[in-house]
């Protein structure tokens, strides 16, 4: 029993002092150089221009309404947009119906938290779409 102790402490004691660093504070920020080949670079760069293309990426909004009437699915966007201004409405034409989607949700449980903010007013489904990107 003395001996299993005595490996408990004796190891807890490393892990003690291998958390300390005395070089640099936690306050300060740190640079960190990546090495990389050549190939692996132009791979990086190739994926970064794809991106910058795209329209946004694959998110979740909420979908309020869907119909074939163009003027009452304007009506419900601009009546979500009254009550709600800071959550954008967006309206798509997917032939036949025209859908009110709101929102731009990186998570789906983030799109859960509004549905359940919106529910009183409007029934509500999440579904996958592309987002616009928001710099926070």
């Amino acid at each position: 029993m003395i001996k299993y102790l005595f490996t408990i402490f004796l190891f807890s004691s490393f892990c003690a002092i291998g958390q300390t660093n005395s070089k640099t504070d936690s306050t300060e920020s740190a640079i960190t150089n990546i090495e990389m080949e050549e190939k692996v670079g132009e791979l990086l760069d190739r994926h970064i221009k794809l991106n910058k293309k795209r329209k946004g990426i694959l998110g979740w909004r909420l979908q309020i309404h869907s119909d074939t009437d163009r003027e009452k699915a304007k009506k419900i966007r601009i009546s979500f947009m009254l009550k709600f201004p800071e959550i954008p409405a967006y309206l798509d034409h997917k032939e036949p119906y025209f859908k009110v989607t709101v929102g731009d949700f990186y998570t789906r449980l983030e799109a859960l938290k509004v549905q359940n903010e919106i529910r009183r007013r409007y029934t509500s489904y999440i579904v996958p779409s592309n987002i616009n990107i928001t710099e926070d």
